[in-house]
């Protein structure tokens, strides 16, 4: 399965999470650990809709040191 490397800012007291290769994804979140288990759902949702549009699936770049974000199926992590 393929994995995108994430960039994490520091916004005031909120995290910015975005996936480089993804340009529609961006999340914010309370902190780093909020932001890294609601990324696997938003990433899912967002190449779903690629495969529902024929899209061709972005390439993951290698960014040495960036966390990585796997697509995971889980609707539940993006309710708030």
């Amino acid at each position: 399965m393929v994995a995108y490397p994430a960039k994490v800012e520091r916004e005031g007291e909120a995290v910015m999470l975005t996936l480089p290769d993804v340009p529609e994804f961006v999340l914010v979140a309370r902190g780093p650990d909020e932001a890294l288990e609601r990324a696997p759902a938003l990433l899912y949702n967002i190449l779903d809709a690629y495969r529902a549009r024929r899209l061709s699936l972005p390439r993951a770049s290698r960014i040495r040191g960036a966390p990585l974000i796997t697509p995971k199926r889980d609707c539940m992590a993006l309710a708030d």
